[in-house]
């Protein structure tokens, strides 16, 4: 099990603004190494209670949020991350686990007793409350990612693109989900991820763009697609 402590600010820009913000970042900071340049796709399938209630806590602007999801990076993985994510503000908590591609296809026919037999807390936590909350698949996410990495306090700098989403949950495998567009095709998300501080060349960067800091859940603008 992975356990990892941030704070996370969002900021929804056009696409021609990351661009301009492109150069100074890769005169700082390092590509991640996965996919072509640093940029990658990452599809989600985001699980909610059989009220919706991590939904309903979210719209509703509760410091408290929750989030459940399997993530994956290709319809071809033999594994997938079992995520569960916990906010309070821009403070975060995400704890993850590694799922074999059959225990991920359980999961999606709701099948969830394999977690209840791992060793691990976290298994069994999420087994309890998936099974007592009636947890389902509610919606699949998918975007491409450019990610960049600075070692001083263990920044990641994300920029997500292309934002689609499903109506149903259902086929996280599946090779051609059928995606609708969840944003523009010129407006993308600047994630910046940190642990303890916020180191001044990055900060310097990033200044510039601080008055358009928001709340952004990609998993709420999946759900508008059904509402």
């Amino acid at each position: 099990m992975l356990t990892v402590f941030r704070k996370e600010i969002k900021y929804v820009i056009p696409a021609e603004w990351f661009l301009r913000l492109e150069r100074e970042l890769d005169a700082l900071m390092h590509r991640d190494a996965n996919g072509v340049n640093g940029t990658y796709t990452v599809r989600s399938q985001y699980y909610d209670s059989i009220d919706d209630r991590d939904l309903r806590d979210n719209l509703d602007g509760l410091m408290e949020k929750r989030k459940i999801r399997v993530r994956i990076y290709s319809p071809d993985a033999r594994t997938a991350k079992l995520e569960y994510k916990c906010k309070s503000g821009s403070d975060g908590v995400k704890y993850s686990l590694s799922l074999a591609r059959e225990e991920a296809e359980q999961m999606e026919h709701h099948q969830f007793g394999f977690l209840a037999d791992r060793p691990e807390p976290l298994a069994q936590q999420l087994y309890l409350k998936m099974a007592r909350g009636m947890y389902r698949p509610k919606t699949l996410v998918e975007y491409d990612r450019t990610a960049f990495l600075y070692p001083v306090s263990d920044v990641r700098i994300t920029f997500d693109h292309n934002l689609r989403g499903t109506a149903g949950g259902y086929g996280l495998f599946d090779p051609a989900p059928f995606f609708l567009p969840l944003s523009p095709p010129d407006v993308g998300t600047l994630e910046v991820k940190y642990n303890d501080f916020l180191p001044a060349p990055i900060k310097r960067i990033v200044h510039r763009i601080d008055s358009l800091a928001e709340a952004s859940s990609k998993y709420s603008q999946a759900r508008f697609i059904n509402l």
